[in-house]
């Protein structure tokens, strides 16, 4: 059930599908044969929106790259024969090039799978050849270092890409292609089926409660566009330049904008109830993904007190963890196990594991756990998730450092951002930063690499690091060395800071707030008697 929710998710979100196929508007029979027109129609009734495209030349392939780059789906043909470009010294000889074995497709497939390329997206190799391992293999020899293939299934995987190599079908010959090699029988598809299958494998790919709630996100965000241009129109250009105008710092009108934006697409997404059509799905989600079985049962540290004492740890527990109406966090956690872990002392010592590795109860494998617990933490607090290669980082609150000349020391900015920006070229200026202490035991913030760090809150902590304005933009930019960004000290012999995250803003400001009311204690001396009579 969860999956076919998902499904109908996905296919609400998939739109553009592209075919690149050289037989593509030819009439023929043979088994590379490729009717456009009946293709075109079997995603017409699914109301998606199908492109098939005819290579001629080279030039028609870099073309067609640009185009898959944005596609949800690219379905391609493995033997592709084109024409070169027609020039004086080969006007004799323009006849369609014997092309060496998937040259083409495998040069399409190395361009979307590269980093800076690679969306989420699933690609069909679709074929009328009948050597299906072959490709396979093919593909994963030029392309293993960066990803997994399971020969058997005649499937890649590439991050956030899948390709998947199956047979063209238009007549009963083709199909008999496969009946000595069993395996492979049902890797052939026919265009009828070819719709609900993209949409099956592209739900495999996206099914889970983040990436649903993720695809209603876009798909609402897409069918409001009409919406948001309207209130982002053209019209109020007088009113935004009238509002430019009179600001001290006018260039605060321009970072107006991106937070506005950012502004309407949350409203749209809680008044739309994004977040609730999502949480409908967390029954079917447990019903689906979790396998019921014996748990042991741990002390505080996580250690299994004796192997042979066990609890069954069953949907019916998790849903009733899930959806209960008790807001005391322990009391909850107590009223569920009570019962299954009967000694008192052995069930206190295992809740006070439970609640700080709730993510256990939901997922079985230990490593894998801690890679997802790192992943939803960094989802929660970094900033500079989505920020693009071409970007250099800024100085500013937020940002985390790291020394150079001693690389166990990290600090996090805490300077205002109005006092970030501004400056000019060359001028010189302190920034405060916190200390940031590498831990093993409890923490506040882990970077990318997962170190954990854990804040230096004592208010004597602070530490002042001076730093030159380096750009006509007004602000301290990082220089790039290598691949990686670093902050140059304005001190002769200084040290330099390499660039490891930015923190969101909400977190950011939290921890400049509790310093700042760690500075406002007061101490005093005073009668012990009066002071503890008053409850001081």
């Amino acid at each position: 059930m969860f999956f076919e929710n998902s499904k109908k998710i996905a296919n609400d979100f998939l739109q553009s599908i592209v075919f690149l196929d050289d037989e593509a508007f030819k009439n023929s029979e043979s088994q590379h044969a490729f009717d456009a027109s009946e293709i075109s129609k079997a995603f017409a009734k699914e109301k998606k929106v199908c492109a098939v495209y005819n290579p001629k030349t080279s030039s028609d392939i870099n073309d067609f790259v640009e185009i898959a780059k944005k596609a949800d789906v690219v379905i391609l043909d493995w033997k592709i024969l084109i024409t070169e470009e027609v020039t004086p010294e080969t006007a004799e000889d323009d006849a369609p090039a014997e092309e060496p074995r998937g040259q083409y497709t495998l040069s399409i497939i190395q361009d979307l799978i590269k980093p800076e390329n690679a969306a989420l997206k699933l690609i069909i190799i679709y074929t009328g050849e009948d050597i299906l391992d072959d490709i396979t293999d093919g593909i994963a020899a030029i392309c293993s270092s960066q990803g997994t293939f399971i020969k058997s299934a005649c499937e890649l995987s590439f991050g956030n890409i899948r390709i998947l190599i199956r047979a063209k079908s238009n007549n009963a010959e083709i199909d008999n292609r496969f009946t000595q090699r069993p395996h492979l029988q049902d890797k052939v598809l026919s265009y009828a089926d070819l719709p609900s299958f993209v949409l099956e494998e592209f739900t495999k790919m996206t099914a889970g409660l983040l990436s649903d709630f993720a695809l209603l996100a876009l798909t609402t965000v897409r069918d409001n566009s009409y919406k948001i241009l309207h209130w982002f129109s053209k019209d109020l250009d007088a009113a935004y330049m009238g509002h430019k105008v009179v600001l001290p710092v006018q260039n605060d009108a321009e970072e107006l904008l991106p937070k506005l934006f950012g502004d309407t697409i949350v409203d749209l997404l809680l008044y739309n109830e994004i977040h609730k059509k999502s949480d409908i799905n967390l029954t079917d989600w447990l019903n689906e993904k979790i396998t019921e079985n014996d748990v042991p049962i741990t002390n505080k540290q996580g250690n299994v007190i004796n192997p042979q004492v066990k609890y069954k740890r069953d949907i019916e527990l998790l849903k009733n963890l899930v959806f209960s109406t008790e807001k005391n966090v322990e009391k909850r956690f107590e009223n569920q196990f009570k019962t299954l872990v009967t000694d008192k002392k052995q069930r206190e010592g295992y809740l006070e594991y439970l609640l700080k590795n709730t993510t256990t109860l939901f997922e079985n494998e230990n490593n894998k756990r801690l890679e997802i617990d790192r992943k939803f933490a960094i989802l929660t607090h970094h900033k500079s998730l989505f920020m693009p290669k071409t970007i250099v980082p800024k100085l500013t609150l937020g940002t985390v450092i790291r020394s150079s000349k001693n690389q166990s020391n990290y600090y996090i900015c805490i300077q205002q951002r109005c006092d970030s920006v501004r400056l000019k070229r060359d001028e010189e200026r302190k920034f405060l930063f916190l200390p940031l202490v590498s831990t093993t035991d409890k923490f506040h913030i882990i970077t990318p690499e997962g170190v954990k760090l854990k804040l230096d809150k004592e208010s004597y902590s602070i530490k002042t690091i001076k730093f030159k304005c380096n750009r006509d933009e007004g602000e301290i930019r990082g220089s790039l060395e290598n691949t990686k960004y670093f902050f140059k000290e304005n001190y002769d012999n200084g040290d330099k800071f390499e660039w490891i995250l930015d923190l969101k803003d909400l977190h950011s400001q939290r921890i400049v707030t509790n310093y700042v009311s760690s500075l406002s204690r007061i101490g005093l001396d005073e009668s012990e008697w009066l002071r503890m009579a008053g409850g001081n």
